[in-house]
């Protein structure tokens, strides 16, 4: 886990969309703060300062040390809403949590090794790009790194597969059966073909060069006319 990051909040005394507005406009990112030993408070932030709590490597799960009305409490963001075209944050909840007591986080999982697959015409097919895990705040991990080498057409591998990665005391909140990654044969032209028709993908005539397509005489053509 990455170290932990401080972050200072400010208590909002103002509520609604305009008030947002206009915390917004000066750079801050209204947000509320709830969980472990604290009450429900609406709060505001430094956007810029949780943008790069977030974007360090580890990721959503951050910790993050929230310092308001005197006292820090340890943190992570859940819930980041964003503006659905400028992608911009538009409000945060922060979960207060207890160091000693298990929490749920969505642990990314790295492929490794891609290059060396037991078969060079594998096709590699990630399921699972995150599994849930059941670990205390402390000793969330950034990341699960899973080896792909020597994989041949067919093999799969799955949560299981992941378990010695696991820090002490956590376990995966998944069925350990199933599949993370998997490795598929190329699709033939054939199953391409069907692939297309069936989501309704025409494929295009082939353009005839120097010939023109016969047409049925008309009514009234120049043999009539003789």
């Amino acid at each position: 886990m990455s170290d932990q990051l401080r972050i200072v909040a400010e208590p909002r005394t103002q509520l609604g969309k305009g008030a947002t507005g206009r915390l917004r406009r000066t750079g801050r990112l209204p947000g509320i703060v709830y969980g472990y030993q604290v009450d429900p408070t609406p709060v505001h932030v430094d956007a810029l300062a949780l943008y790069h709590a977030l974007h360090t490597e580890a990721g959503a799960n951050a910790l993050i040390r929230l310092e308001f009305d005197g006292d820090t409490h340890l943190t992570v963001a859940r819930d980041v809403q964003r503006h659905p075209v400028k992608r911009e944050m538009q409000h945060v909840d922060f979960l207060a949590v207890d160091k000693d007591v298990q929490i749920s986080v969505e642990v990314p999982v790295n492929l490794t090794e891609e290059d060396d697959l037991g078969d060079d015409s594998g096709v590699v097919n990630q399921i699972l790009y995150t599994v849930p895990v059941l670990v205390k705040p402390l000793d969330v991990p950034n990341y699960f790194e899973l080896s792909i080498a020597g994989l041949e057409i067919g093999d799969v591998k799955r949560v299981e597969d992941l378990a010695g990665l696991l820090p002490a005391g956590a376990e995966f909140d998944i069925e350990l059966d199933r599949t993370v990654v998997t490795i598929n044969a190329p699709m033939s032209e054939e199953a391409l073909e069907a692939l297309e028709e069936s989501a309704g993908i025409e494929a295009d005539e082939p353009e005839l060069i120097g010939e023109e397509p016969e047409e049925a005489p008309a009514d009234g053509s120049a043999d009539d006319e003789a």
